[in-house]
């Protein structure tokens, strides 16, 4: 009797955990957009008033970022430097679909960041900014809507966890 109360406990332990969890997701994936959204900001910045080159432009970035978004930045800036006859699209593209897997965010912020690398190093100062400002947009929409989902989740998924713990203890009793 007492090896089932165990058991039930671990399973309710168990799948509330899982439920945080999943519900603390979007809280991530936000804080990161967020820090996209900065070091964006910042890229903008380098490019309308220091005008530095691009390599040393997103290694400064990545230097004072936070998180998996410094990551990315300074791999970016460092294959840039290297230059083996790729363009800053392809760098770009590469480096952050080697990147991916390490963070929260979700596929169509990927194919957004993929968008907007399309046009780096490419395009003159105008046009660079314009397509930062697009992808700024971006950001800002995605992040204004995941806070109206993220305190529904923040609700649902722990009380979906309890729930469905409760539910496997009562069918494996």
């Amino acid at each position: 009797m007492m090896i089932q109360m165990i058991g039930a406990l671990l399973t309710v332990l168990t799948s509330t955990i899982a439920g945080i969890y999943w519900g603390v997701q979007t809280v991530y994936r936000i804080e990161e957009l967020q820090e996209l959204k900065r070091a964006m900001i910042m890229l903008q910045n380098q490019i309308s008033f220091l005008t530095k080159p691009l390599p040393e432009a997103l290694e400064d970035i990545g230097k004072k970022t936070d998180s998996v978004i410094s990551h990315l930045f300074c791999s970016v800036a460092k294959e840039m430097e290297q230059r083996q006859g790729q363009s800053g699209e392809e760098i770009w593209r590469q480096s952050v679909l080697q990147w991916q897997n390490t963070t929260y965010l979700e596929k169509e912020d990927i194919d957004a960041m993929l968008c907007f690398g399309n046009s780096l190093g490419y395009l003159d100062i105008i046009q660079q900014k314009a397509s930062i400002a697009l992808f700024l947009e971006y950001i800002e929409t995605t992040v204004e809507n995941l806070q109206e989902k993220s305190k529904k989740q923040m609700k649902l998924y722990p009380s979906m966890g309890i729930l469905t713990g409760l539910l496997l203890v009562v069918v494996l009793l």
